[in-house]
């Protein structure tokens, strides 16, 4: 696990991040900002550092992980573990990956081409807002605690009368459950009657142009709970008015006072399921399973067939020529008289005027007092199949998209490497020339991944073959000024790799195969160069040697801190891999590396 603390900070940083290069560019930046920094590479380590109990005062996460979980999931999983601000990193900006960030407690979100003060801003405001939320949280508990405490009712309603906060006092004078009755209608749930009068109390300010102003009381009122449990209360309504004076809410106590009994009036079930029959968006029918006559429409069912239900009602299925195309209807009655009912089937229906309805049609047969009848339910599928056609027209469009931009970013890599070897032409210096080149090399490895996938009719992964063969005559047309003395030995398997961990393995092979160019066979020496890829056990294994010169004894490649041995141990973490490296001197040296071939990450 890599890590980078300072003993004393303007804040305790956790940054998780699984690109090696942003992990250490964004580490190296706060620490000089004057922040305590630690940061992973996975989603494990993460949640480990944060159930150890170790100091964080912010979390600076990437959303695209590639170990199991992203960035979000992990931040729902450490949130309910425990409450800490998350500040969200990713070159992901898509509005289904802004929904999910949306729907979880952060703060802030940031995208990664944002300069590092941007986000050092973001993480000054992050810790300045969480500070203040735990000051404001401390005294809304102790509100709570006082709420929840008072010995009357109170109820909590938006300017509609749905019911915001309610206490138990409350709840148990209306016998309801919190959960039941939240986000809902007071009228649902309050039953309240005047005590002499027996009559139901209502709210006029709810349905009409009546504005409640000021406080207002109501005297000798009985509360029935649903149980039929009566409680004699004085009633208080107060107004919460906003600047301008509008209503923005209402807070409604109720008082308990000596108390006698009233039941509430049985509803009638009958009309109520009349009720959801006819207002239901969904198109159905009732008629006798014994000759077909309709007995009852819904108003879905007139608009979907253009039929009107005094011209329906009394009349059987057969009189009607247009519900649909004869052939279909003959396919129908063919299934209904085999199963004995219909199940999803589908089935078109145009009117005059050219509207069309795609319908699936479902047949329940039931019965009442001896008399055997059958629901018609219609499903409109329209919109669905609809967008059903149009997204599969989107997703062929998004193919021809993702070739152009990963043709453009190729182009793109390609015009920065050319000025970059533009400038090395101004450079004298051998040292300052040397840099232009490697940076050069290392862009071209990460060009030729998207020229690959611009190439390949596979939009996801890559061919490890054709890109490493690629590489390979890439960089020895650089760094090989007499190629009758550099051969290279390549054998690879074919396999393929997704996108995001095959830049990571081209850079590493960059860096294995510059340094092997540049330092296995000094003194215009000549020699082998071995590239060898395979998999063995779901592993992917590369292996690159020479026969030169072999490291020097004051050479450590897996400790050392030259940039190109780190930048290849960080990639190797990256990619979940190990390396291993042989060195003779005068024999030359041998380096492996091997990861897995699959991982558990879906955007991988």
């Amino acid at each position: 696990m890599p890590l980078t603390e300072l003993k004393h900070s303007l804040g305790h940083i956790l940054l998780v991040e699984d690109e090696a290069i942003l992990a250490i560019s964004q580490s190296e930046f706060l620490k000089n900002k004057g922040y305590s920094v630690q940061y992973v590479s996975n989603t494990n380590d993460a949640y480990d550092y944060i159930t150890s109990g170790e100091k964080v005062d912010l979390i600076l996460m990437d959303i695209n992980l590639s170990d199991g979980m992203d960035g979000i999931q992990l931040a729902e999983k450490i949130l309910s573990f425990r409450e800490i601000p998350i500040l969200f990193v990713s070159g992901y900006s898509d509005n289904k990956i802004l929904d999910r960030v949306c729907k979880i407690k952060h703060y802030g979100y940031v995208p990664k081409i944002s300069s590092p003060d941007i986000v050092e801003c973001m993480i000054r405001s992050a810790l300045q807002l969480y500070r203040a939320e735990q000051t404001l949280a401390f005294r809304e508990k102790e509100l709570r605690i006082t709420f929840e405490a008072m010995g009357d009712g109170v109820i909590v309603l938006s300017p509609e009368g749905l019911i915001r906060e309610i206490n138990h006092k409350a709840l148990d004078m209306l016998g309801y459950q919190k959960a039941e009755v939240l986000e809902k209608d007071l009228n649902s749930f309050l039953y309240l009657v005047q005590a002499d009068a027996r009559t139901r109390v209502s709210y006029p300010f709810f349905n009409s142009s009546n504005e409640l102003l000021q406080t207002e009381r109501r005297n000798d009122l009985i509360i029935v709970s649903r149980t039929g449990r009566e409680t004699h209360v004085t009633e208080t309504i107060s107004p919460i008015l906003d600047t301008e004076k509008n209503l923005n809410g209402i807070v409604i106590v109720f008082r308990e006072t000596p108390s006698a009994s009233v039941m509430v009036p049985p509803k009638d079930g009958e009309s109520l399921y009349a009720k959801v029959f006819q207002l239901s968006p969904i198109a159905m029918a009732i008629s006798t399973v014994k000759d077909g006559t309709y007995l009852d429409v819904n108003s879905s069912m007139e608009t979907i067939f253009q039929l009107e239900k005094s011209k329906v009602v009394g009349k059987k299925t057969e009189e009607f020529k247009a519900w649909s195309k004869p052939d279909q209807i003959e396919q129908l009655n063919k299934i209904y008289q085999a199963n004995g009912r219909l199940s999803g089937e589908r089935m078109s229906v145009e009117h005059t005027d050219g509207t069309k309805f795609e319908v699936l049609v479902f047949s329940q047969a039931f019965e009442i007092a001896g008399e055997h009848f059958n629901l018609w339910i219609n499903l409109d599928v329209t919109k669905i199949l609809d967008i059903e056609g149009r997204l599969a027209k989107s997703l062929e469009e998004k193919d021809v998209l993702l070739k152009e931009l990963q043709h453009r970013v190729k182009n793109t890599l390609a015009i920065i490497s050319g000025l970059l070897n533009l400038e090395s032409f101004k450079v004298e210096n051998e040292v300052a020339k040397q840099s232009f080149l490697n940076a050069q090399s290392r862009i071209m490895s990460m060009s030729k991944v998207y020229e690959n996938l611009y190439q390949s009719e596979d939009l996801e992964s890559v061919d490890l073959r054709k890109y490493i063969e690629d590489l390979v005559f890439s960089l020895h047309d650089i760094f090989v000024l007499n190629p009758t003395k550099i051969r290279f030995d390549v054998k690879l398997e074919e396999v393929r790799l997704d996108l995001k961990r095959t830049l990571p393995l081209g850079l590493i092979l960059n860096e294995l195969l510059t340094n092997a160019l540049k330092y296995a066979y000094p003194n215009d020496k000549g020699g082998d160069i071995r590239i060898h890829l395979s998999r063995s056990n779901e592993n992917i294994i590369l292996s690159v040697g020479d026969d030169g010169e072999g490291l020097p004894d004051s050479v450590n490649i897996e400790k050392g801190n030259h940039f190109g041995y780190e930048l290849i141990r960080s990639l190797t973490s990256q990619l979940k891999g190990v390396f291993s490296s042989v060195s003779k001197k005068g024999e030359g040296l041998n380096i492996m590396i091997s990861f897995p071939q699959h991982t558990k990450d879906k955007n991988s």
